[in-house]
């Protein structure tokens, strides 16, 4: 079995393509190097562990330049709306604004999931980012009295700014949101009998409901019994209330990782059983690219979104293009620039 970075080390440190034989899956033969390389992406991600290269023989697309799938991605990490800016607080003046600054930059808003399978549906050329909010607190999305949605909470923003800039930008975000609501303001958005609307309008919308547990209890301190309980009923509830939905991935809340990742991928508590695909972590720096092997689906890093954070990633990566991932816009392979990732 050969690994994906035995073969990108043979592929960039030498100066042979290889592809495997089709009588013989093991054995590999050399070809004329090509400029770019391509798999085959599986259902699952068993397909990192073995690959299969194949030369790109036809002359590639313009975009093929500059495509990196193995580049970097950021996921951005959001709490409150409101003022004063501060830590997990962020004014909507500002959420604006880096909506802004990452359209004009060529980024393209994508669901996690999206990112744990694989990428699929970004156009060429693009960068993804995931935008991520955690908490369900009532500033993420607020309807007002009169039945409108509020355009100052995040939820508002996005909508407005997706209207504006479609189909650029289209209405593409993650909420990672607690299980319970009992009237307590980070409860499902901190109004109780809107919580159905509000979940189903996501969905309906195309954005993601992911997993914050049911309480917001740290799971690194956590017993097995209450982690399996946590992460059951957080699903369960959830999908209760969002008609044919399925959660499909979540967020440790504090980071606090339970002392094994399988407790995240799956379990059951009294007959409830739960599956996740992935878990965003509460910090990190930017993700590997899901076709590297680097990449944890169940351990996936963030940024948590400050004035500071946000310029100084953004400035790297402006700084270095050639570390981002960058879309060649077709879901059946993956492109890779000749010197490398």
């Amino acid at each position: 079995m050969l690994l994906l970075s035995t073969l990108l080390s043979l592929l960039f440190g030498g100066c042979k393509l290889f592809t495997t034989d089709q009588a013989s899956p093991t054995t590999l033969v050399a070809v004329t190097p090509q400029p770019f390389v391509t798999i085959t992406p599986q259902p699952t991600r068993d397909f990192l562990q073995v690959v299969d290269f194949v030369p790109v023989t036809a002359t590639p697309p313009p975009y093929y330049r500059y495509a990196n799938e193995l580049g970097q991605v950021v996921i951005l990490e959001y709490h409150k709306f409101g003022y004063p800016e501060r830590r997990y607080q962020r004014t909507p003046e500002n959420f604006r604004a880096d909506l802004a600054r990452l359209h004009q930059a060529g980024y393209y808003p994508v669901n996690f999931i999206d990112l744990i399978r694989g990428l699929p549906d970004v156009p060429p050329g693009k960068k993804p980012v995931v935008l991520t909010f955690d908490d369900s607190d009532i500033s993420q999305f607020k309807l007002l009295a009169d039945g409108s949605l509020d355009p100052d909470s995040a939820v508002g923003v996005l909508v407005e700014f997706s209207a504006q800039h479609a189909p650029d930008w289209p209405l593409r975000a993650t909420f990672f949101v607690l299980g319970n609501d009992y009237a307590n303001y980070k409860a499902i958005f901190g109004q109780p009998d809107l919580a159905k609307t509000k979940l189903q309008f996501l969905v309906e919308s195309g954005m993601e409901i992911g997993s914050h547990t049911v309480t917001h209890r740290n799971l690194g301190t956590a017993t097995a019994d209450e982690i399996h309980q946590e992460l059951a009923l957080s699903k369960q509830i959830l999908e209760s209330l969002v008609t044919d939905y399925r959660v499909q991935t979540m967020a440790v809340p504090f980071g606090g990782f339970p002392f094994t990742l399988d407790f995240l991928k799956a379990g059951e508590w009294q007959g409830v059983e739960y599956t996740y695909y992935g878990n965003a972590a509460a910090w990190g720096g930017p993700a590997a690219s899901p076709f590297d092997l680097a990449f944890e689906p169940y351990r996936v890093p963030r940024i948590e979104v400050t004035e500071t954070s946000f310029n100084r990633w953004l400035a790297i990566f402006e700084n270095n293009p050639e570390k981002y991932y960058t879309s060649d816009g077709d879901p059946a392979r993956l492109t890779i620039p000749e010197s490398g990732p």
